[in-house]
């Protein structure tokens, strides 16, 4: 992450150097086979220059994910939060946010959650990205690791109080037990460079970041790139309220940006998430659609990868469904495919996506 290039340079960590240059270094990793895999990207206002194709190319050449920069201490929001999070989102890339902490006690680490809280609630009513603690300050070293533990605790405290129960810890691996500690609610997105990236490391963290120099071809900018050991930061889906689309368009093998689930009390919740039911299906293509009105009492409505279940349809009676896009996935267990549209209820206030074959056309007969 950026500001660790000033404050990390030189340092060693277990078994390798940290390669923590200026943002512009002249030398850059090109991809070649032999890397680890490049899942996910993370950004800040360094990356204001980004545009769309930029996150398109990214999306193309296997990117899974970013973790966006929103916030740092108490007072600071990242001028391109918004901007940034909409250009992610329509290159069908998976989003999530991070918070720079500068936190050294119990009052100002609650402090700095409502910030973050604040900031990405500006630009989203989701709660099933991760939610990330940078933490790599200098002033966090001087304190005892049980004083960071009971820090950390009290920040995430606050965002599971908000409803955000997907959170994480992004560290330098030389601190990971030292200066902090990951747990089952933050098992680690891990930081280690070394001149030579290859295999995978730390597998019982999410993610391993292992380069912050790393350049896509076609692009100038140097990027902090991670090989993720999961699902856990592809199943979020920070869908912004200004992103709106009614076009249509012929469904094609690569990712096409469909508006995501309106806010509702039932999508906003992480419990009924499921890896094994996200991991059970391969997308296949996915795309917009045209507006067709549709009733259902059977099934549920769905994340878009099928990860966290929103509510079942038997909850809403009287509701007419209108489609404005649809996906097919690979059911990996069965060896086909399945169809699913998603849909929004004529009030928006609802929304998901869901099996074709439990729709009924029309307008709904007891609405």
């Amino acid at each position: 992450m950026q500001l660790s290039k000033q404050l990390l340079t030189g340092l060693v960590t277990a078994g390798a150097v940290f390669f923590v240059g200026a943002h512009s270094a002249s030398a850059a990793l090109s991809p070649n086979s032999s890397q680890p895999r490049t899942d996910m990207v993370d950004l800040s206002s360094w990356q204001s220059n980004l545009g769309a194709s930029d996150y398109q190319k990214m999306h193309d050449a296997g990117v899974k994910a970013v973790a966006i920069k929103a916030t740092e201490g108490t007072s600071y929001k990242s001028p391109v939060l918004s901007s940034q999070t909409q250009n992610a989102q329509n290159a069908g890339l998976s989003v999530n946010y991070y918070h720079f902490a500068h936190f050294t006690s119990i009052d100002s680490a609650k402090a700095e959650a409502q910030n973050f809280i604040n900031a990405v609630q500006s630009v989203t009513s989701s709660k099933s990205m991760v939610m990330v603690v940078d933490f790599e300050s200098s002033e966090l070293s001087g304190l005892s690791k049980s004083q960071n533990d009971a820090d950390l605790a009290a920040f995430d405290s606050v965002l599971n109080a908000a409803g955000y129960n997907k959170t994480d810890l992004y560290t330098m691996a030389s601190w990971v037990g030292s200066k902090i500690d990951t747990n089952d609610s933050n098992k680690g997105w891990i930081a280690q460079w070394p001149s030579n990236p290859t295999g995978t490391e730390y597998p019982s963290a999410n993610a391993w970041q292992w380069a912050s120099d790393y350049r896509f071809n076609g692009e100038s900018q140097n990027l902090d790139v991670s090989q993720l050991n999961n699902d856990f930061y592809v199943n979020g889906d920070a869908n912004t309220a200004a992103h709106t689309s009614s076009s249509s368009s012929t469904p094609k093998t690569t990712l096409v940006k469909v508006p995501a689930p309106a806010p509702t009390s039932t999508s906003s919740s992480t419990s009924n998430y499921s890896a094994s039911r996200s991991n059970s299906v391969k997308l296949v293509w996915r795309g917009s659609m045209h507006r067709h009105a549709y009733w259902t009492l059977s099934g549920a409505r769905y994340s878009k990868h099928l990860g966290i279940k929103y509510a079942e349809m038997k909850n809403l009676p009287h509701t007419t469904w209108y489609t404005d896009g649809h996906e097919k996935l690979y059911r990996k267990a069965s060896n086909n495919s399945a169809i699913y549209y998603h849909v929004r209820s004529g009030n928006g206030k609802h929304a998901g996506w869901i099996w074709r074959g439990y729709l009924h056309a029309g307008v709904n007969p007891n609405a």
